[in-house]
């Protein structure tokens, strides 16, 4: 079964460019070959991801993920049967929202109407209409 899986995390110190980037060519490789698509927000300390693909990889690439160092506080949000991709394009793409306001490029992307959840979750997290703390239940 095709799924999307949503999850926040932050980061223990804030990452670099050159870190993200490290991290970005990773994911890739390894989603490619297992067949992985998706997207990475990141503001520099919180993450908001979705990653599609079949359940037992996308599970077992979250679990993966949850004992990366990189992350901690890692939280899912939502495991949702999907009919079709939303980031097929997207082996991992990387947007970080930082100074030079990239909240528009996640705008262009996700819209905020009549668009799937996984998008929904997006804007909102790029337009801090949403916090990570506020999702954490710690």
């Amino acid at each position: 079964m095709l799924i999307e899986f949503i999850f926040t995390s932050a980061t223990p110190a804030p990452l670099a460019w050159t870190e993200l980037e490290v991290l970005r060519h990773e994911c890739e490789r390894r989603n490619k070959i297992e067949g992985i698509t998706g997207m990475l927000l990141y503001d520099g300390k919180n993450f908001m991801q979705v990653i599609e693909g079949q359940e037992q990889k996308v599970l077992a690439l979250f679990r993966l993920i949850a004992s990366d160092s990189r992350h901690c506080n890692v939280e899912a949000i939502i495991s949702n049967p999907i009919e079709n991709r939303n980031f097929k394009s997207w082996s991992m793409g990387v947007i970080t929202l930082d100074e030079n306001n990239q909240t528009q490029q996640v705008t262009e992307l996700t819209g905020k109407s009549k668009k799937p959840l996984s998008f929904k979750l997006l804007y909102a997290f790029a337009h801090q209409e949403i916090r990570i703390d506020a999702l954490s239940h710690t």
